[in-house]
């Protein structure tokens, strides 16, 4: 069976979080070591855990705390603590939400929906020290990596935040730029990728 695999699950549903916990727990090998529902529970915990030398083998992350993005906490992870092994484990998964969490390392991208075994298949493949991403995501990235590619380089960044769900106000912050620049990206943006606004765009790419 192997050594005993410790894990960590960031999910905001109370009955989904706990049910993602016993799922796992249940295959007897794997212990969690901890949960958290929001980013900056679940980075206090991490840290905490660190200070311990417990942190976990696999954090497993929803990418959509209620107004919270779950990539920064992916950032953060991989930024700070390199050890521990992330699996984006999502309701969502368009091609731009899967291409934006490989971007930031992720080492797994796996369907809520999907049965058990892949995500126990995802989890034993990244222990092992491979990547993993369901089997049925990976055709659509190319297909918008054909997209993404036809956009400047100022409108991929733009596109990005779309994706991410960043607001107009948080988009002309981040980047510096006032309403009218952001007005005149997206309006190329959704020409180049054949969207007629931000609703469509999300659901087109980031849903």
């Amino acid at each position: 069976m192997g050594h005993e695999v410790s894990f960590f699950i960031v999910e905001d549903h109370t009955l989904t979080n706990r049910g993602i916990r016993e799922l796992i727990s249940e295959r007897g090998r794997y212990s969690c070591c901890g949960y958290a529902f929001s980013k900056d529970e679940c980075i206090k915990k991490l840290y905490e855990l660190a200070k311990e030398s417990r942190l976990p083998d696999i954090l497993i992350l929803d990418l959509f705390l209620g107004d919270e993005s779950g990539l920064d906490i992916l950032r953060e992870v991989k930024a700070n603590l390199p050890s521990v092994k992330v699996i984006v484990y999502s309701m969502f998964a368009k091609p731009g939400i899967v291409s934006l969490a490989l971007e930031g390392d992720a080492d797994g991208f796996v369907l809520k929906s999907a049965p058990e075994s892949e995500l126990f298949a995802a989890i034993e493949a990244i222990l092992a020290g491979d990547t993993y991403v369901q089997q049925t995501l990976v055709a659509p990235l190319f297909t918008y990596k054909s997209v993404f590619d036809g956009l400047t380089r100022t409108e991929q960044t733009v596109f990005k935040k779309l994706i991410e769900r960043k607001s107009r106000s948080q988009i002309t912050k981040e980047l510096n730029i006032v309403e009218r620049s952001l007005e005149n990206y997206l309006s190329k943006i959704y020409q180049k990728t054949g969207c007629k606004n931000h609703e469509e765009l999300i659901k087109k790419f980031g849903e």
